[in-house]
């Protein structure tokens, strides 16, 4: 006789025992439907996804038992017994077999499982995540694969504890095989003219006798960051069917021959452009941008570059800006739609500073994405017009020194239906301050109003990615700040300055926000007098030039310098104080301030007269700044961004060409924090030490730590 028992049906999951785990994140983890019937394997299951989900959080040696207790009408409640334990840190990891590559370089590999180290203890003990460390261990065999080994794997991995449990030790067996040469690179099915065989060795680059690489050969077939590619040779010119199929053939024990056989396809030609997700912006606005028009030929690296563009207007979340790319095969057309998500650009923005001067600071609206024409209707106020990209501002820059300064801009980014920037600003500002003791107590009253008009161009050589702007200044100073520099005896009552500013630029990073790659260049000169009318004269050289490097997918490494020259063309000529360059602290300064972490606010200047005995600093002619930071994201979303940096920076001002000495630069080293939100902008912290005297330090004395907070981005 054969005896069956119905199933018995769930009524409550009970948990029991758990402490570091609520009951609502086990439950999801269970996924146990209340009513439903419920086997002796569904639990066995239960217990062993518990297990694992504690393993994660890196308590190893936890353990769970279920039981069930039994209601009328075959119901039961499932009760889980967890004992917990402790977290267990990995205190050694342990490759063995490996002879090509040292222990610590290997440990390196490993993105998620670490062993315990002095310094990890200080952000916590590193936890073994089973399923982090299996991503681990793939990633040690493409490191091998990546560096000739093509035939590397992973035996075994084995794990004991120490005496008390509370930590572990992680043995990986290795078996490395041989490394693997290059051998003969054959092609076929290559028929075009721009793809001959002379032609795809030279994109290629790999060579016979190259160390095996498996990643280099899939990015040299497929894709590569610099577009250096064999598919982008036939998807830049329209083949947008076009597949590389790879065949590995062993002809020696460490020889590689690699046949590639070429699917051409044919061309594919752009028939529609479409636009989904833009709530706000215009569809003209992101049009002008792209670089893919309809009846070209399909080109990759023109999708490439168009959503760079759209990321860059910083009106939409960058991770998700997507193509859609539809082919039609029946006449070689191609349906091609971006996907956008708006995000807050139309907002209250404020800055602000702070170091041992004082608050510095704005508050002001900034719309970004601004539209003039729809300022007469009401219904497009929300709070005020926008979606066609013009930029507005309305500002107020203040000082706890006394200082203020109100502002009225607008930007029109494409006049004349062309890439032709075109803007003005309006301002007036009013200073009591004694600048050279940086105190109130004997003020120097200024007053000053001016405007300016600017006018630029995008350019297409030497690359689309130049650009050009012109900009003419107008500014009447009156008040003490004209006559600081007593030994200008022409220094006058009022001055009036008409200045016209040039600058070259060259702008390829891939994120306003957080970029990996790419650079920010330019240069300015900037002209007052001499064929101009006013009072003063001078002439003002400014270049500066920023890198961005990849070292890994989130690691960035950034170095930039900044140069600048100030000189007149007479020895009579009259340059204004607030012409002359300042360095020190956050940047945000009621005069003009190269930012130096480590030091306080225009804490380094020079001595104007040679025969001066006094401390009175004044700005410099000539001023050289370095700076290299290592960024780290923390979190990027359309919501808030923010990353972590290491600093290095080292400057300092002179008076002449014959006082500048680089080996007198003033260096610092530091921490820092960028916080990116859409309603605020950027909050900079940076906690640096100045490793050197600085003249306004009492005795000159080492400048030791000094903290920068800014709010709006004046450290970018």
């Amino acid at each position: 006789k054969f005896s069956v028992k119905e199933l018995p049906v769930l009524d409550k999951v009970i948990f029991e025992g758990n402490k570091k785990l609520d009951n609502d994140e086990l439950r999801r983890k269970a996924s146990l439907v209340a009513g439903k019937k419920i086997s002796q394997q569904d639990l066995i299951t239960v217990v062993n996804k518990i297990e694992k989900l504690y393993a994660s959080k890196g308590y190893l040696t936890a353990g769970a038992t279920f039981r069930l207790q039994e209601h009328a009408n075959n119901h039961v409640d499932a009760l889980f017994s967890i004992t917990e334990g402790t977290k267990v840190s990995i205190e050694k990891i342990t490759f063995h077999g490996n002879n090509a590559f040292g222990q610590k370089q290997l440990r390196g590999v490993f993105n998620e499982t670490h062993q315990n180290s002095w310094w990890r203890k200080i952000f916590g003990t590193p936890k073994l995540d089973t399923d982090k460390f299996n991503e681990d261990k793939n990633l040690l065999v493409e490191f091998y694969r990546n560096n000739g080994y093509r035939d590397a794997r992973v035996l075994r991995d084995e794990i004991s504890y120490t005496k008390d449990k509370q930590g572990l030790f992680l043995d990986v067996y290795l078996d490395e095989g041989q490394p693997y040469f290059i051998g003969n690179i054959t092609w076929s099915g290559n028929s075009k003219d721009f793809a001959t065989t002379d032609i795809l060795n030279n994109t290629f680059k790999i060579k016979k006798g190259d160390l095996y690489n498996a990643k280099l050969i899939q990015e040299k077939l497929n894709y590569s960051q610099d577009n250096s590619d064999i598919s982008s040779l036939y998807l830049d010119r329209g083949y947008l069917s076009f597949k590389a199929k790879l065949e590995e053939k062993i002809v020696k024990p460490n020889l590689v021959d690699l046949d590639i056989s070429l699917r051409e396809g044919e061309p594919f030609q752009l028939n529609t452009i479409n636009i989904k997700g833009n709530t706000k912006t215009k569809d003209h606005v992101i049009r002008r941008e792209l670089y893919t028009i309809p009846g070209d030929m399909f080109s990759r690296q023109n999708v490439v570059r168009s959503i760079r563009e759209l990321s860059m207007l910083n009106y939409f979340d960058p991770e998700q800006i997507t193509p859609d790319i539809l082919p039609n095969p029946e006449n070689n057309t191609v349906e091609l739609t971006y996907n956008v998500s708006e995000k807050q650009t139309d907002t209250f923005n404020t800055s602000v500073g702070y170091s041992s001067t004082g608050f510095t600071g704005a508050l002001g609206l900034t719309f970004s994405n601004f539209s003039l024409k729809d300022t007469f209707n009401r219904e497009a106020y929300q709070p005020l017009p926008h979606g066609d990209g013009q930029k507005l501002g309305f500002q107020w820059q203040f000082g706890s020194n006394n200082y203020n300064t109100l502002s009225l801009s607008f930007t029109e980014p494409w006049a004349f239906g062309t890439a032709t920037p075109v803007g003005f600003s309006v301002f007036k500002t009013h200073s009591s301050y004694d600048y050279t003791n940086d105190s109130i107590d004997n003020p120097t009253i200024t007053d000053q109003y001016g405007a300016t008009m600017s006018i630029g161009r995008r350019l297409t050589w030497p690359d689309d990615y130049f650009a050009v702007n012109w900009k003419l200044k107008y500014l009447n100073t009156t008040g003490g700040l004209l006559s600081l520099y007593a030994s200008q005896a022409n220094a006058p009552n009022q001055a009036e300055e008409y200045s016209i500013t040039q600058t070259l630029s060259r702008n390829s990073i891939d994120s306003p926000i957080y970029p990996r790659k790419g650079s920010k260049n330019s240069i300015s000169a900037e002209l007052a007098g001499g064929p101009l009318p006013g009072t003063v004269d001078f002439y003002k050289i400014i270049g500066s030039s920023s890198w961005f490097f990849p070292i890994t997918n989130k690691l960035v490494f950034n170095i930039s310098t900044q140069q600048g020259y100030l000189g007149t063309f007479t020895d009579n000529d009259y340059i204004p104080y607030t012409e002359y360059f300042y360095m020190g602290g956050s940047g945000m300064s009621t005069l003009p301030t190269v930012p130096l972490r480590g030091y306080n606010d225009r804490s380094l200047g020079t001595n104007l007269y040679p025969n001066d005995s006094s401390s009175t600093l004044y700005g410099g002619k000539i001023y050289s700044k370095f700076s290299s930071e290592l960024r780290y994201p923390l979190t990027m979303s359309q919501s808030v961004s923010i990353y972590a940096l290491a600093f290095f920076d080292a400057g300092n001002l002179w008076q002449t060409t014959q006082s500048v000495n680089y080996s007198d630069l003033k260096k610092a080293a530091g921490l820092g924090l960028r916080l990116y939100l859409p309603i605020i902008g950027q909050i900079g912290l940076d906690y640096g030490y100045g490793f050197n005297a600085v003249d306004s330090v009492p005795n000159k004395k080492q400048q030791g730590f000094s903290f920068t907070f800014s709010f709006g981005g004046a450290n970018d």
